[in-house]
């Protein structure tokens, strides 16, 4: 763990979110990463967007079953000539329009299809979801900080060649402290991850990656889903303290994730681990409600 007073380019190892979004709190002129959370930026940022298949790559694929349905058509053709040829008149010689019948046809060329990859079979689905930050209920926030600190961010990505389907999103706040100068922050980041069919879910990753680390503690989430996990982690530094809570959970065909970190400024009423423990729980309930299958 390295201590937030290093500044830019150092971070709390053994907590990297493995989907890249790294949200990072400023305090006016002095910045301070949130427990977990990677090194002090220019505010919380989305993750680069998962792109479908390459347009280009569709439109060559079009071209190659496009030539191979002509080269059927044009063999066709030449068969049909051939056999009226052959029945015109006795001066032809049907052996010879035999022996192009008989011939072995030539491999299409045509590409394989490959399946794409779909979530298990199960009692959740993104079906429907326009917007994962629906799946969100920011307010508990409102208690630390309450004024909207950007606009949510939300990305959701359909089952594709690149995966079975993902769901994301994230809010955040701050609030002045009592010395009006500085400012205390809050977050909620949501992870949805469906499972392909025959794979593990990304839970066991996200369990093995968010338990670890010192100055930490975690331990087993039961009630909600199949498994889960709760982890949280605190860090000081010279003017600030930050709590990171941390959910986990899978069910059936789906693993989520509900991660808040809260920053508050020393002087602050501190924040209490269970408060937050209470809130991501039950929005890791909400989630599993809003993704099941209608």
């Amino acid at each position: 763990m390295t201590d937030p007073r290093q500044g830019p380019g150092h971070s709390l190892a053994g907590n990297a979110d493995p989907a890249g979004r790294q949200p990072h709190f400023s305090n006016g002129g002095e910045t301070h990463p949130v427990p977990g959370y990677g090194s002090p930026g220019q505010g919380y940022l989305p993750p680069p967007p998962q792109f479908m298949s390459s347009p280009a790559g569709r439109g060559k694929s079009g071209m190659i079953v496009a030539g191979v349905i002509g080269l059927v058509v044009t063999l066709a053709a030449g068969v049909v000539i051939g056999v009226l040829i052959a029945g015109g008149g006795s001066e032809q010689r049907p052996t010879a329009v035999a022996a192009s019948s008989s011939a072995p046809a030539r491999p299409s060329g045509a590409p394989t299809t490959v399946p794409l990859p779909e979530a298990a079979p199960g009692m959740y689905s993104m079906k429907g979801i326009a917007n994962a930050c629906d799946l969100v209920d920011p307010t508990p926030l409102h208690q630390w900080s309450s004024t909207s600190d950007r606009a949510p961010y939300h990305h959701e990505t359909p089952p594709s060649d690149d995966g079975p389907g993902s769901l994301s999103c994230q809010f955040t706040y701050k609030s002045q402290s009592a010395d009006g100068v500085h400012w205390n922050q809050a977050a909620i980041d949501l992870q949805v991850e469906f499972t392909a069919a025959g794979s593990a879910p990304a839970y066991d990753q996200w369990k093995q990656e968010d338990t670890t680390g010192p100055e930490s503690s975690s331990g087993e989430v039961t009630g909600i889903g199949s498994q889960g996990y709760w982890h949280t982690e605190t860090a000081d530094s010279t003017d600030t303290t930050g709590l990171d809570y941390i959910v986990g959970v899978q069910d059936d065909n789906v693993s989520l994730r509900v991660r808040i970190p809260i920053l508050r400024q020393h002087g602050e009423p501190l924040t209490n681990p269970d408060e937050l423990g209470v809130i991501a729980r039950n929005q890791a309930r909400q989630t599993l409600d809003g993704l099941k299958r209608k």
